[in-house]
């Protein structure tokens, strides 16, 4: 009798173990089908974008690419009907940023420089004084801050124009304290804005920077431009100037 009652109480718990395992079966399947991915219906795609032949410039991540969204805007607002790339302008942008970063240079400021010099043209090349890139750095200038001729890139030649004004400001007393006289030094190059210093150029000189100092009739203002477009653009301000 023992053993009859024995094999019962054994099949009603082999049943309640068979039970509590298909319980837990089940309960997993559940669990499986919620945390399955909901199937979505593909979207047709839109027209493609026309090739630039350039490939596109990565945006990077962190607190980078808002200052490089602001510049981007900035040259877009001073230059809108400029004929460059979205690539080009993107990267003008990046370059920008990146190296004023890494030389502790006023953003703005170099903005401003290379508005008044270039048209924030990425590519620009002056074919009588061989000045190139956004800053128009000539040989002369790369040379004194040990920069490659030719530079090919513009990061290289955002950098060399960087390192040219701030050799400029260690050099001259006159620089050191003035904004302004190292922009005029920087463009008229030594012996002309030394000339200048002096009051011997007048407005027959051919020199466009110094015409424009010396407020000639029809001169495009130099200085004047650089300090205005960067003052304009507040966003940008990242390091305090020197001087004035």
């Amino acid at each position: 009798m023992k053993s009859d009652v024995d094999k019962g109480q054994q099949i009603r718990v082999a049943a309640a173990g068979g039970a509590l395992l298909v319980s837990a079966v089940l309960a997993q399947r559940i669990v499986t089908q919620r945390s399955a991915p909901v199937a979505t219906t593909p979207q047709p795609a839109g027209p493609a974008a026309p090739s630039t032949g350039t490939p596109a410039v990565p945006r990077p991540a962190g607190s980078a690419p808002s200052l490089i969204d602001r510049c981007e805007a900035a040259i877009l607002r001073e230059v809108p009907a400029r004929r460059l790339s979205p690539v080009a302008t993107r990267t003008l942008a990046i370059q920008l940023v990146t190296v004023c970063a890494e030389e502790g240079y006023p953003l703005d400021l170099a903005f401003g420089h290379a508005y008044a010099e270039s048209s924030l043209q990425l590519t620009a090349v002056n074919p009588s004084s061989k000045a190139t890139g956004p800053l128009q750095v000539t040989p002369i200038a790369a040379q004194q801050v040990g920069a490659a001729w030719p530079m090919t890139t513009p990061a290289a030649q955002i950098r060399a124009g960087l390192r040219y004004m701030k050799w400029l400001r260690s050099a001259y007393p006159a620089c050191r304290s003035s904004v302004r006289e190292t922009l005029r030094h920087y463009g008229m190059g030594p012996g002309n804005w030394q000339k200048y210093k002096r009051g011997e150029l007048t407005c027959s000189t051919p020199l466009s920077v110094a015409r424009a100092e010396l407020g000639c009739q029809g001169a495009r203002p130099y200085s004047a431009t650089v300090l205005a477009i960067a003052q304009r653009h507040p966003e940008l301000k990242t390091t305090a100037w020197w001087g004035s």
